[in-house]
């Protein structure tokens, strides 16, 4: 085996043909290589033939040193403990070439699948690799809980989707989930593709996430970034719903529902004593009533908001392994038409189309608390039937003496 440079073509080769993050993809090596010409290619070939690759991305440590991130890599057989260690020796060696004080490594391995209560339904005995490493000189940073700005979250929500249709995935949520999603069309809710000319609308709404969960992530700079990296295979989304025609399609209702009211008091005329007649009457007149108090709701709403709200939005990444709903925002003056659900069926959907076999919902803490900071949000994905995937974590390898005290 040889510890090699990869060329861009062999890169890209290998990892259309294996399972990897969307940070371990072609796309992202371009851009970054063109813009910022930070990125290394590095892998393990076996009689001319690659078997491990690795996207490397590197920053200025100190005066004359670099810091290394590996972007939930390298991809390799994580069983094959021989390439593992030939890889992780190697790398070492290939760091303290290039100058590095430390690099962060953060592979994309599972160490438990659980439900969305949290409890374990299958593990991954990962102690061979992690020794096998450790041995090495990388050091594991533990099995954190909650959100980091300094690595890729541990914890993410997951739909299975292969080999599973549309109807069986609606079968599978929660009733009232799949309700929610069936009510957003009947309200006449909408998506459309945002320009990234358009990235305000989106940011707007992600800043009022923010607000209602009190945290700070990324600047809208950042969203535009990732767009101009992913630019072919990523996507900004909007649901939005028009208010005149939503308002139409209540009058409309509501004419039907008067006029059923008034054929029903007809044959009360007759039949003064139909229980049945009198219990028919009395529910539709409740209907009607409901309809009468959202017209005069959605009136002042055209008159306050203008006829289009702009519900809620979400950046997506996609690739042939993975779509993921990266980050969204709502707003939360408009829960009543439940912009979220009809922006995660619409991509669901998306998935299935194009034969994708996994919806990734993203990061959560791993609190599965009730009084865990993205509670909510956890019962939000469990209602689409997601999973939860705990990984192994960071690891971070030394190559120079000092480097702990420019870390912390």
């Amino acid at each position: 085996m040889n510890f090699v440079e990869l060329t861009s073509k062999e890169f890209s080769e290998f990892i259309d043909q294996h399972f990897a993050h969307y940070t371990q993809s072609h796309t992202h090596y371009c851009y970054r290589q063109k813009v910022k010409k930070d990125t290394h290619l590095v892998g393990v070939k076996s009689e001319n033939k690659v078997v491990a690759a690795c996207l490397l991305t590197e920053a200025s440590a100190l005066r004359f040193f670099k810091y290394f991130y590996s972007h939930r890599g390298p991809v390799l057989d994580y069983n094959n403990h021989t390439l593992v260690q030939f890889f992780f020796k190697n790398l070492k060696l290939y760091l303290k070439k290039k100058h590095a004080l430390f690099a962060l490594i953060d592979p994309y391995i599972l160490e438990n699948i659980r439900d969305a209560e949290g409890n374990i339904l299958k593990h991954y005995d990962n102690n061979n690799f992690k020794m096998t490493i450790e041995k090495l000189g990388y050091t594991h940073q533990g099995y954190s809980v909650g959100y980091s700005m300094t690595s890729q979250i541990r914890w993410l929500s997951v739909l299975n989707l292969k080999d599973k249709s549309k109807d069986i995935l609606l079968k599978e949520m929660d009733y009232q989930t799949r309700r929610n999603i069936k009510k957003t069309y009947e309200m006449g809710v909408k998506i459309r593709t945002l320009d990234i000319s358009e990235t305000d609308i989106f940011f707007q709404l992600f800043q009022m996430a923010e607000e209602k969960h009190n945290f700070k992530f990324r600047d809208k700079q950042y969203f535009e970034e990732m767009q101009k990296i992913y630019c072919d295979n990523s996507m900004l989304k909007l649901a939005y719903i028009n208010l005149e025609t939503y308002k139409e399609q209540l009058l409309t209702k509501n004419d039907q529902l008067i006029s059923e009211i008034k054929d029903l008091e007809n044959k009360l005329q007759n039949h003064n004593n139909s229980k049945k007649v009198k219990s028919k009457l009395k529910q539709l007149s409740q209907q009607q009533m409901s309809y009468d108090r959202k017209i005069k709701e959605t009136t002042d709403l055209i008159s306050k908001e203008g006829k289009i709200l702009n519900l809620a939005a979400a950046f997506y990444i996609y690739t042939k392994d993975e779509v993921y709903y990266l980050s969204s925002g709502s707003n939360p003056k408009y829960n009543q038409f439940m912009g979220s659900y009809r922006l995660q069926w619409s991509m669901i959907k998306f998935a299935i189309e194009h034969k994708i076999p996994r919806y990734n919902f993203y990061g959560i803490t791993g609190d599965f608390s009730k009084h865990s900071a993205d509670y909510g949000v956890q019962q939000f994905k469990k209602g689409f039937n997601a999973h939860v995937e705990e990984y192994i974590g960071d690891f971070i390898i030394p190559i120079k003496n000092g480097y702990i005290n420019y870390i912390y």
